[in-house]
């Protein structure tokens, strides 16, 4: 993936997710990856994140939880390198829905400062990336599981066993309704093909 002309400054402002997360048997270096504060998604994994938007070429992606609008910038910029489709990203937090919106101007991106329980998506989702709330993320899923199909991907951050994401997600593996691959990085990252007729 080619660099966004922004990222070099985020990857300058990276520390050691050391500094947040403890090495545990399914992810022993945590050194090995970086991120900016205890509440951002890994460097690495947001790098992957833009790698799937680019591999997927969707038409409309919704991220839940922009936060301070890093990984929104990376899809937004894989999204510009496609040449089509557009992100919606949803942050409750209105300053960091502000500047969210700031770092990704110029992009096909919209934030908006709102609930993700209160966004109703207005056509199909082709890629969904979950950060926000914990235990909001499997009643995200299946309210915008009405905008899915089957060629759907999502995304899931913070499924390692330190969080209550991955045991919140198991009821929606186990129904079929994901297909999930559960990756071992620091804060866990699920990525899943979505099967809408169990949802």
């Amino acid at each position: 993936m080619t660099i966004p002309a922004g990222y070099p400054e985020l990857v300058r402002r990276a520390r050691s997710e050391a500094t947040w997360t403890k090495p545990r048997p399914d992810c022993p270096h945590p050194e090995f990856w970086t991120a900016l504060d205890a509440m951002a998604t890994e460097v690495e994994v947001t790098e992957l994140v833009g790698a799937m938007v680019r591999a997927l070429q969707p038409e409309f992606c919704v991220e839940t939880g922009s936060w301070s609008g890093d990984t929104t910038y990376v899809i937004g910029a894989a999204l510009t390198r496609n040449g089509h489709g557009e992100l919606v990203s949803l942050e409750i937090d209105e300053k960091k829905a502000a500047e969210a919106a700031a770092r990704c101007e110029g992009l096909p991106v919209t934030v908006l400062a709102q609930s993700s329980m209160s966004y109703t998506p207005d056509r199909p989702i082709d890629f969904a990336w979950f950060d926000s709330a914990c235990e909001l993320r499997p009643q995200e899923f299946f309210r915008y599981s009405i905008a899915m199909h089957d060629r759907t991907v999502v995304g899931f951050h913070d499924t390692g066993p330190q969080h209550p994401v991955r045991e919140l997600l198991a009821p929606l593996e186990r129904s079929g309704a994901l297909q999930p691959i559960y990756l071992p990085t620091p804060r866990g990252v699920c990525f899943a093909r979505v099967n809408p007729s169990r949802c």
